[in-house]
């Protein structure tokens, strides 16, 4: 707290300043006269004085501090403080359905190294009860980003950043030629003003009141054109020098070997992204795999893009659907599934997560997954019914309920069908009359995760299910 009052302390940068604390009425305690101080902006003090104290830095210095400390700060509308983590975007991506700050969520190996990490926006679940905004990989935002920066910094789309400074600067001379009109028309009339009210006699008290007030009204107006200028000086952007723009072309080509190099720590690849950038947008457009990212640069400047995230299953593809009908055709051209993953790779479809090519497996289980759940029949022979009455080979179960086969499989080593392996082929065979089908379609059509929750038997008719959780909690 002692290195913080010294800090922000205008005395610190040799300021003389008054009225930096004032009194609120609401935050007073009865009875306590050192309560409800509070301390107010910079704009509202009464006096400033700079240069009237032995100072140990200068005014710039001094602002430039208090400046990184209120970024630095962890709330809505700054980035925060860089950290070691290798999330390049933590504290400047915000969501784009609801414009909040996204969080960063890490995942750890079992000897503590960061395995990997996302961008997140719970904030509607945590203060309402909604269900999560959105959450996508933090790897290939970052990588997109990354790409961009450098794209950026690159010397030919230097050189038309600089030619944009130079019109910039030709604007802001412009500006700064009628600002100087203003203050020189302000500076005239104040003096006019003072002029008449010294020549004015004393004996005309009512004339000499009303010139006093002219002349007071004058020196309010250039003080405020004063403010209003100095203002401007502070938000618009520096001149640069020929030898500072010799200079970054000079460094600019060494920008891809700076970010790549193993010296080059993560805080500081954050905090040359933030120098030039501002803020990043990320939006998954629906559930799906593509994601929409606008990021502003420093200076105001805008660029949108699309990248691809990793997700889980295979149905949030966006190109799904066609990816469907193409695996089911080439199924039916007879191919085997090493040469329809070969097919799919070269038409440019890719498995989701992080794989880029399709697998053999993969494709054999997503055929049987579809023609299971659409019903529609393949072009293999037929394989002979399962010995026994009543009896089902896997598959054939899972098709005739509408189901992936994984998931009678799942029941089978939970014990809730009945099921034995045929000798030599080790396939499984399932017996299943009317009755028990029509027990495993509602059992199919409880919703997921109700086993676990209600600690529930399949075994068990529909009316006993809440008495047995019941006992079973107890």
């Amino acid at each position: 707290m002692t290195l913080q009052n010294i800090v922000h302390n205008p005395i610190y940068a040799g300021i003389y300043m008054h009225g930096r604390r004032a009194i609120d009425p609401r935050r007073r305690i009865a009875g306590r006269t050192s309560t409800g101080k509070v301390t107010v902006p910079m704009e509202q003090w009464k006096v400033v004085l700079p240069g009237r104290l032995p100072a140990y830095i200068d005014e710039d210095r001094w602002r430039a501090n208090l400046a990184r400390l209120q970024a630095n700060r962890a709330t809505a509308g700054t980035p925060g403080a860089v950290r070691e983590g290798p999330a390049l975007l933590a504290g400047l991506l915000r969501c784009g359905r609801c414009g909040r700050k996204m969080a960063v969520h890490y995942t750890h190996r079992p000897d503590g190294a960061v395995n990997g990490y996302s961008y997140g926006c719970s904030r509607a679940r945590s203060d309402y009860g909604l269900p999560r905004c959105q959450h996508l990989s933090g790897a290939c935002v970052d990588t997109h980003v990354s790409a961009a920066l450098l794209e950026m910094l690159a010397p030919a789309a230097l050189e038309v950043s600089l030619e944009a400074a130079t019109a910039i600067e030709a604007e802001r001379a412009r500006l700064e030629a009628l600002w100087q009109q203003r203050l020189e028309r302000a500076t005239h009339a104040a003096d006019r003003a003072c002029r008449c009210y010294r020549l004015a006699e004393p004996e005309n008290r009512l004339v000499v009141r009303t010139l006093e007030r002219d002349w007071e009204q004058a020196l309010v107006e250039l003080e405020r054109l004063r403010e209003d200028h100095d203002r401007f000086l502070a938000s618009s952007p520096p001149v640069l020098s020929p030898a500072d723009r010799d200079r970054i072309r000079v460094l600019a080509a060494d920008v891809p070997a700076l970010w790549h190099a193993a010296t080059t720590t993560n805080a500081d690849r954050k905090q040359l992204l933030r120098t030039v950038i501002d803020t990043g947008t990320g939006s998954v457009i629906g559930d799906s795999e593509q994601v929409t990212v606008e990021i502003g640069w420093a200076g105001g400047h805008r660029t949108g893009g699309q990248l691809v995230r990793p997700v889980a299953r295979l149905e949030q593809l966006s190109y799904y659907p066609q990816l469907a009908a193409r695996v089911l055709e080439l199924d039916d051209a007879g191919l085997p599934a090493a040469r329809i993953a070969e097919h799919l790779d070269a038409e440019g479809f890719h498995p989701p997560k992080r794989f880029e090519v399709f697998g053999s497996q993969s494709i054999r289980d997503l055929v049987q997954r579809l023609r299971a759940t659409t019903g529609q029949p393949g072009h293999r022979t037929p394989t002979p019914p399962p010995p026994g009455r009543h009896t089902w080979w896997m598959s054939d179960l899972a098709r005739e309920l509408a189901m992936p086969p994984v998931t009678v499989y799942n029941w089978i080593r939970r014990g809730w069908v009945t099921a034995h392996q045929q000798p030599g082929t080790r396939r499984w065979i399932i017996t299943a009359d009317p009755t028990e089908r029509e027990r495993l379609r509602e059992l199919r059509r409880l919703p997921p995760g109700y086993h676990t929750r209600r600690r529930w038997h399949p075994d068990l008719p529909p009316t006993d299910r809440d008495d047995h959780a019941a006992k079973a909690k107890l």
